[in-house]
């Protein structure tokens, strides 16, 4: 209806005086924009607000969250270090028994070469014992015959050596000897 009021007109004082409604009715468009305005800001910032509420709580969950997850990787950080420790003990026990495995394997491995090597001196030691032994058996028997000679056996010749006689040994001939008749 504004628009057929405000419509061009021949007279020039028609054209002022809707020239003069114009700014009456633009004065009075932002006269309402300007009361509606602050109602619709507050209305935006009561969204806003309840909007912000809503977002607090949520951030308030999320930073929730976030502390309980910074407390949970905290403690899985503590886990890991602890399990960290725990493989370097370990494998420091395992390379000490290593290393004490390794010298017992040598201790073991030398003590077996000196008794291996003491076995072979000890039996070249008795063989030359023997030896000497022997060798001091001669020595002995050659100052025994050299004290104490041996007479050279007589040769008896079998033609002129006295028959000896059959001697009864004591036998029966059925098996008995004399004594148990």
């Amino acid at each position: 209806m504004r628009e057929t009021i405000l419509g061009y007109s021949s007279s020039p004082a028609v054209s002022a005086m809707l020239a003069i409604l114009k700014l009456y009715y633009v004065h009075q468009d932002t006269y309402i924009e300007a009361m509606l305005a602050p109602q619709q800001a507050q209305v935006g910032q009561r969204k806003l607000c309840k909007c912000m509420r809503k977002h607090c709580k949520a951030f308030s969950d999320a930073q929730a969250k976030i502390q309980n997850y910074h407390t949970a990787l905290q403690a899985r950080r503590n886990q890991v270090k602890n399990a960290v420790r725990e493989r370097n003990e370990a494998q420091a026990r395992l390379m000490q028994m290593t290393r004490e495995r390794d010298e017992a394997m040598c201790l073991t491995e030398n003590r077996e070469a000196v008794r291996v090597k003491a076995l072979f001196h000890a039996k070249i030691r008795e063989e030359e014992l023997i030896t000497r032994i022997a060798e001091l058996q001669l020595d002995v028997h050659r100052l025994n015959n050299i004290i104490n000679p041996i007479p050279r056996p007589v040769p008896i010749n079998h033609e002129e050596a006295p028959i000896e006689e059959d001697q009864d040994d004591g036998i029966i001939s059925n098996g008995e000897s004399e004594q148990d008749v």
